[in-house]
């Protein structure tokens, strides 16, 4: 239910799929480039040994220079604070590499492109852990709403040495660091993730599939935190 949600509301935003891979495709995993840069890095831990650096937004970006620039990597954060996803850890993304090859007048020569993987696992967000029996309770009761929103909603992405960090400190950080890199995107989440967009995603599920209240709280859900990103940015937030 929830990759059919995701796959949906990516589309129009981003990039995913359920399979991304071909014969002339493969996957390098997120942790391996981090390792390339980090050596002394503990995959149980996700702390650098050496620097006693956690895993972050930052380490990612020096993992991989120059392959992907901020702009790029910015959209995993934006894309997760988008959905709640809190287990973008370094297994949880990663590079495409597609073999190609070029005809020239000398020949045939390879040509590999390397790109950012569409997201995958993405089953830690969109509301996956609350039960239908409490869902009329949250949404009538606002403080709890706001803790599945905000206060209990954090990235596996830390900034710097903060981790675990809540998804909209990360957006914070990110817009007041890098905001012309990364503005575009969320213009783009302003454009296309809107009330009727999302009405018209979960029309296509029957409600024995997903009942009313469920859709009622996803729409609620995803509304608020696109709300909260653009706000972020100082956008108008319109619906």
């Amino acid at each position: 239910m929830l990759k059919l949600i995701l796959v949906h509301i990516s589309g129009r935003i981003g990039s995913m799929s359920y399979s991304f891979l071909s014969n002339i495709t493969s996957l390098m995993e997120g942790v391996e480039f981090i390792l390339g840069k980090y050596p002394y890095y503990d995959r149980d831990t996700l702390i650098d040994k050496y620097s006693s650096m956690p895993y972050s937004f930052q380490m990612i970006v020096e993992s991989m220079k120059p392959l992907l620039g901020i702009s790029t990597i910015s959209k995993i954060l934006l894309f997760d604070a988008l959905i709640g996803n809190s287990d973008r850890h370094h297994s949880n993304w990663g590079i495409t590499e597609t073999k190609a090859f070029l005809s020239v007048e000398k020949g045939v020569f390879p040509v590999n492109a390397m790109t950012l993987s569409p997201l995958y696992d993405n089953g830690s967000s969109l509301c996956s852990y609350i039960n239908e029996s409490d869902i009329e309770k949250i949404l009538k009761d606002k403080m709890r709403y706001e803790s599945i929103i905000n206060t209990k909603s954090k990235s596996a992405i830390g900034w710097n040495s903060i981790r675990p960090i809540r998804h909209f400190e990360l957006i914070k950080n990110l817009r007041n660091e890098y905001y012309e890199s990364t503005v575009n995107f969320v213009i783009n989440i302003k454009k296309n993730v809107t009330e009727q967009s999302i009405n018209a995603i979960l029309s296509n599920f029957d409600d024995n599939i997903i009942s009313k209240q469920m859709k009622k709280l996803l729409k609620k859900f995803i509304i608020d935190r696109r709300n909260r990103i653009i706000e972020i940015y100082n956008l108008d937030s319109e619906v």
